[in-house]
């Protein structure tokens, strides 16, 4: 996914909105209830934080193992992980405070769609790919998120948009070249996973007639799970070898700069779009219909 499209989108809609020469009060619709649709897109590079290793040979329970914080750091230093999701939603919100004599607006919004999930182990030492991990983009999704923002004068505001993401995915669609099959064995491999994000933005705005610009730093944090089972059967005995390992991977850094455009087209329709781009990437793009 590249950068370069909604970043276009962005510098052509602010130079559209500082050639504008308008003076008057930022607008308010007067319409409080809003629906409408949003594509997302989240890159992030991960590290290992929690991992447990367990295994059944032949109907014999061989005990459980918690990687230690070592040996996690080991892993880290020369494995890159690197996550990937897709989301699609329908969204419906409200305006909590929005009134023309008010300085202050509070909106909230919630989102349910479908998801799709890529996930990719690298290691940086043998320079090979250790596995991948795609689920169908037909998992569910949903979402929550606030917009808190203060107007200083008729240009100049703030906003603090604290929101969430989840998901959760299922597949069998997995490449793993570090655990073959053994020798006489068929396989069935199959990788359950959940995604929270969580993310703050603190963002200066500046509104011109229809169009608002927003910069500033932004915050998160990621939250993923990964319950991968190898389940291999003996081609002539049926003997059954089970190896699960559960772990939790959670992002390199927490901070980034933010960008982010809100065009009023006319008073019922609103185009939203916005960049998080630093170590780590998200994109937002969104129409909604306000009434």
């Amino acid at each position: 996914m590249r950068k370069t499209p909604l970043l276009l989108i962005l510098i052509l809609v602010s130079i559209y909105a500082f050639t504008q020469d308008q003076q008057e009060e930022p607008s308010r619709t007067g319409k409080r209830f809003f629906i409408g649709f949003s594509y997302s897109y989240l890159s992030m590079d991960m590290k290992l934080s929690a991992m447990t290793l367990h295994s059944v040979w032949y109907g014999t329970d061989m005990g459980t193992h918690d990687l230690t914080a070592e040996e996690m750091d080991d892993v880290n230093s020369i494995v890159d992980r690197n996550t990937r999701v897709n989301y699609l939603s329908f969204n419906a919100g409200m305006a909590f405070i929005d009134k023309p004599d008010s300085k202050w607006h509070f909106n909230g919004m919630l989102n349910l769609g479908i998801a799709g999930t890529q996930a990719e182990v690298h290691n940086t030492g043998t320079d090979s790919l250790e596995y991948t991990f795609d689920s169908d983009f037909s998992k569910p999704c949903i979402g929550l998120g606030f917009d808190v923002g203060y107007q200083f004068d008729p240009h100049w505001g703030l906003s603090v948009l604290p929101r969430m993401l989840g998901s959760m995915s299922k597949t069998s669609a997995i490449t793993d070249m570090v655990n073959p099959d053994p020798i006489n064995f068929t396989s069935e491999r199959e990788d359950e996973n959940q995604i929270i994000y969580f993310r703050s933005d603190v963002l200066a705005g500046y509104t011109t007639g229809p169009v608002t610009l927003y910069l500033g730093p932004g915050f998160y944090y990621c939250w993923s799970k990964h319950e991968y089972t190898r389940e291999y059967t003996h081609v002539e005995t049926g003997d059954v070898l089970l190896e699960e390992v559960n772990s939790t991977i959670v992002p390199r850094t927490f901070i980034d700069g933010s960008l982010a455009v809100e065009w009023k087209i006319i008073e019922t329709l609103t185009f939203n779009a916005h960049a998080g781009f630093g170590k780590d990437l998200i994109v937002d793009a969104g129409i909604h219909f306000n009434f």
